[in-house]
């Protein structure tokens, strides 16, 4: 999938201004608008040329180049010849790590829909590992203002979840800033629990690419789960009725199908305070209209993309179910949890949502309700796969920090993909992590088997999106004003008029990095 998936919540902050995937809001680790970080702004100098990602940094006498570590002591027992790809087995790594340090280990992550249980199986781990060592757990719903001051001070913590940031969207500043340390030799390193195989041979194919961002040079951060975004709907009341799982129609059917559904309950709610939530409709079917070029066309900022007249009509397709008055009433006031409670509870017959909402949901689910996933259906005459879903390979959620102990840091991150936290995710939290098979072993629900049903049928097919984290500021109007285009009160015209002037002024501004997309684009 694309490298600029972010954690759910800093992807709905930009989700609104379309971009791809995600997750958290308040609940599991991504909620509230889209992708990731743009290019630092830099002063006036000549034009940078289209390039896929920033360029390799240049190899030092310590590995991998990095002179900004904070710790030189312990970096520097990492072999600077080391050759990428070569197993570093778990007894040659603990001989590198040596003894545990005096001093507790710091980690510091967002306490959310995810709890905390898989941490303290990490901990577990490492102390049976490592007899004596002292680990620091803070995990807080805030982490990322309860961490602000330490890192101001330049104490930073040696393992990090969502901390960069709110909700993590600032990890590819706290990459520039000196905050995070590369991980690239543990990708070497042999994975806890999977004797003979490097950390990198587990992972699904296409996450750590994903989690970082485009960014090339190094492996900067990790992933943490896998997501798809979509439609959830209340699968006795569609058997009871007849009614098709909604990606079985066309668009048009399914607009005819909400006329039915109104009839007997309110079609839809959705998180009004968190408007992004509603675009997870909105631009897969703009998505499916358009084709996949037209995407790619956004993110190289082609002169005239975003007035492509198939992506203003997906935007107006959606304003229509507003307009028509297929919203639960009082929505729009509701946070993400409000609304799935109004859907668990019956009262509404659909809702946008992400793949963590089963999970996030769980304790307040009646006894009996049934829900199950589906894509958004495609028009008649789609240009994209029919079937193609907006999902994360791989959210950028996790970093190893450059603080007192960065190569603990890299011991805890490997510790989460161990076989332990694997089941945890799969059974526990109804999420997988990106490694493959995932799933092994778990007992799967029947909302989390719609799901990989789902990512089935797109067979590879992807929406996605980057502009909004090379270029913040053309994402910025719609992004800003996603409630007001939902309601029909922005038109989908005058809205994407807003956008073309802003990606015209990254156009003409010479001192912004422009990025090339090449990928996705047939």
């Amino acid at each position: 999938m694309s490298p600029e998936k972010m954690n759910r919540r800093a992807f709905l902050r930009l989700a609104a201004g379309l971009t791809a995937a995600a997750f958290v809001a308040a609940c599991a680790p991504k909620a509230a608008p889209t992708p990731t970080e743009a290019p630092k702004k830099e002063e006036k100098k000549e034009e940078v040329k289209p390039t896929e990602a920033p360029t390799k940094a240049p190899e030092a006498g310590l590995f991998a180049g990095f002179d900004r570590v904070a710790n030189k002591e312990q970096w520097k027992r990492l072999p600077a010849d080391h050759k990428k790809g070569t197993l570093v087995t778990q007894d040659e790594w603990y001989k590198i790590l040596g003894d545990p340090p005096k001093e507790p280990i710091y980690i510091a992550g967002f306490l959310g829909g995810w709890g905390e249980k898989y941490i303290d199986i990490m901990i577990e781990q490492m102390k049976k590992e490592h007899p004596g060592i002292q680990i620091t757990k803070d995990m807080d719903p805030r982490i990322w203002e309860k961490m602000k001051p330490r890192l101001v001070a330049g104490d930073v913590p040696d393992w990090m979840y969502a901390t960069l940031g709110p909700w993590g969207g600032s990890w590819k500043q706290g990459v520039e800033d000196g905050l995070v340390c590369p991980g690239d030799f543990l990708l070497d390193v042999e994975a806890y629990g999977y004797p003979g195989q490097r950390l990198e041979d587990i992972m699904y194919p296409g996450a750590l690419e994903a989690a970082n961002g485009g960014l090339t040079d190094h492996q900067w951060t990790f992933p943490m789960s896998q997501y798809v975004l979509g439609i959830y709907y209340n699968a006795a009341l569609f058997e009871s009725e007849g009614w098709p799982r909604p990606d079985e129609l066309t668009w048009e059917d399914f607009m005819d199908l909400q006329k039915k559904i109104k009839e007997k309950i309110d079609p839809w709610t959705y998180a009004g305070k968190y408007p992004g939530y509603a675009t997870w409709i909105l631009w897969p079917l703009a998505y499916k209209k358009a084709g996949p070029k037209a995407f790619c066309d956004m993110d190289n900022l082609v002169p005239g993309a975003f007035l492509n007249p198939d992506i203003i009509w997906g935007i107006e397709q959606v304003q229509q179910i507003f307009k028509n008055g297929w919203i639960y009433p009082g929505s729009e006031a509701m946070t993400h949890t409000e609304s799935q409670q109004i859907f668990v509870d019956g009262k509404c017959a659909m809702i946008p949502n992400g793949s963590w909402m089963e999970n996030e949901q769980k304790a307040t689910t009646p006894a009996g309700f049934r829900m199950k996933f589906t894509s958004v259906p495609a028009p008649k005459d789609a240009k994209g796969h029919k079937y193609a879903l907006q999902a994360s390979l791989g959210s950028a959620d996790l970093q190893i920090g450059n603080g007192k102990n960065p190569l603990w840091g890299m011991e805890f991150m490997r510790m989460f993909y161990s076989p332990a936290v694997r089941l945890h995710w799969a059974q526990e939290i109804g999420t997988p992590i990106p490694v493959k098979n995932a799933l092994e072993g778990a007992k799967v629900s029947e909302a989390l088997q719609s799901v990989m049903d789902a990512l089935a049928r797109a067979e590879g097919h992807y929406v996605e999106s980057y502009y909004g984290g090379w270029y913040p500021t053309v994402s910025k109007p719609f992004g800003d004003n996603t409630g007001d285009v939902l309601w029909g009160k922005i038109s989908a015209k005058d809205i994407m008029e807003q956008t073309e002037r802003a990606a015209e002024e990254v156009r003409k501004d010479n001192t912004i990095t422009k990025y090339t997309r090449t990928k996705g684009c047939e």
